[in-house]
């Protein structure tokens, strides 16, 4: 199903057009999804971001913003950050918004205005959406959901990162567990409809932190039957 229909079928509403000069969208990727899927999901985020600028980290080469390919490495947390790192130094704006692979966003997500730099913001309302099931559950929180200040941002990722290598060709037990975040407090913010994340089988984590109950239906975005045959075919 082409994008548009999907806009269409989930009753997904356009947004005005606005202006925003202090903010860049960091798209990263491991190209590990089916195609079909990712790209659905990165034109579903050109329609919403509207004209705010996207730069793509990714491992293999791809059409989004302007796209860093950095070669294909072993998925991982700290590969994320780094390819994470990677965006925000390329980026020139005052904050930055994190974008995944398997995230759809709604307006208020890239709306949102900071009031502090120093300072990483994550949104409050997402919903998860398991490729085999009929639902959507609440998920508290996720790195794929945050906006940050971006030389916060840096400096943070940097810290963590120091004593890495640049990158891991294989699992490595002494920094699986690595979190920049640790020992940050972060402000949330949220709007009245979910950010929507997918576990498909094929991204880092095959499973997250969820509530048990899930509903069949999200303002915004509508059933989990449309949403599911939408973006998977099923």
């Amino acid at each position: 199903m082409r994008i548009s229909n999907l806009v269409s079928s989930l009753g997904i509403y356009s947004i005005n057009k606005m202006q925003r000069e202090d903010l860049t969208i960091i798209y990263y990727t491991c190209n590990r999804e089916e195609k079909s899927f990712e790209n659905k999901v990165r034109q579903r985020l050109l329609e919403t971001a509207k004209n705010i600028p996207i730069i793509s980290v990714s491992h293999k080469p791809i059409k989004l913003g302007r796209n860093i390919c950095v070669g294909v490495h072993y998925p991982s947390n700290l590969t994320l950050y780094r390819q994470l790192l990677i965006g925000a130094k390329a980026a020139k704006t005052t904050f930055v918004a994190n974008a995944e692979a398997d995230f759809l966003y709604p307006p208020e997500y890239f709306s949102f205005l900071p009031k502090e730099e120093e300072k990483i913001y994550r949104y409050g309302n997402i919903r998860l959406m398991y490729k085999y099931h009929w639902g959507f559950f609440p998920k508290q929180y996720s790195e794929g959901a945050q906006i940050a200040g971006r030389k916060y941002l840096i400096s943070v990722l940097e810290n963590a990162l120091k004593a890495c290598p640049e990158w891991f060709e294989e699992d490595s037990p002494h920094f699986r567990k690595l979190d920049p975040y640790k020992n940050i407090s972060f402000e949330m913010f949220t709007g009245n409809n979910a950010c929507v994340t997918f576990k498909t089988g094929q991204s880092l984590h095959k499973y997250s932190a969820i509530s048990t109950h899930s509903v069949p239906s999200l303002p915004y975005w509508g059933t989990a039957v449309e949403m599911r045959k939408a973006m998977f075919g099923l």
